[in-house]
């Protein structure tokens, strides 16, 4: 190297040492979007995009991104935030029957005196994001779920019989039972979710600059700042 070059190798070094300094002080956003206050990041939704990967391929991220957010988890944590205390006690409840009932028989004859429950052959599609992904386990026929939270309370599951469907796995469906100890019927939840939206629809501070267009529609997105 020459006298010439050397100021020149030496600004390429400096340039690159401050590119990598740069690079470690801002890790990338894990932030997915933050309303009113409530934080989800772009971990808590993974694993329900990865349940409809594995039966909806052709679908887009973004698209599953939506699903998951506005079927699941922006009311679930409304919902946290609004009802703690009934919750809890609904999860005691839902708890207590797990301790009862070991299959799914069981589930159905303890059951007995619970208001809301329903057996009903489902698809992914009609199930409720957390009990399709539960449901759809073939190690789970037979067995009965742990406590699901959903956004109108908890849900205990009884799975009697899983069908495949040859060639089409959105028609595979599962004869399932399903016991809720719920804060509001799905009609109330979903009239009191209503109110939440028209309520927060101004009050996202950040949403991902990379799912902006994978946001609920009722969502206002906030400038980007």
């Amino acid at each position: 190297m020459n006298a010439h070059s050397r100021p020149a190798g030496l600004a390429a070094a400096v340039a690159l040492a401050l590119a990598a300094a740069c690079s470690r002080a801002a890790p990338a956003e894990q932030r997915l979007l933050v309303l009113d206050g409530i934080e989800i990041t772009l971990a808590d939704v993974e694993s329900y995009v990865a349940f409809f990967d594995s039966w909806l391929p052709e679908g887009g991220r973004k698209s599953k991104v939506l699903r998951a957010l506005d079927d699941l988890l922006i009311p679930l944590r409304l919902a946290q935030r609004a009802f703690p205390a009934e919750r809890a006690q609904l999860r005691a409840q839902a708890e207590a029957l797990c301790s009862v009932a070991t299959n799914a028989y069981e589930l159905e004859q303890q059951s007995q005196q619970v208001k809301d429950k329903r057996r009903s052959n489902l698809t992914r599609s009609t199930a409720l994001l957390p009990v399709a992904m539960h449901v759809f386990d073939p190690s789970r026929v037979g067995a009965v779920s742990p406590p699901l939270e959903l956004p109108h309370g908890w849900f205990v599951v009884g799975v009697f019989d899983l069908q495949p469907s040859p060639g089409l796995v959105m028609a595979d469906y599962v004869d399932a039972l399903q016991v809720g100890f719920v804060t509001h019927t799905s009609p109330q939840f979903m009239a009191w979710y209503l109110e939440q939206q028209q309520q927060l629809a101004d009050k996202a501070t950040f949403v991902h600059p990379d799912y902006e267009h994978a946001m609920p529609p009722w969502l206002r997105v906030p400038p980007r700042r």
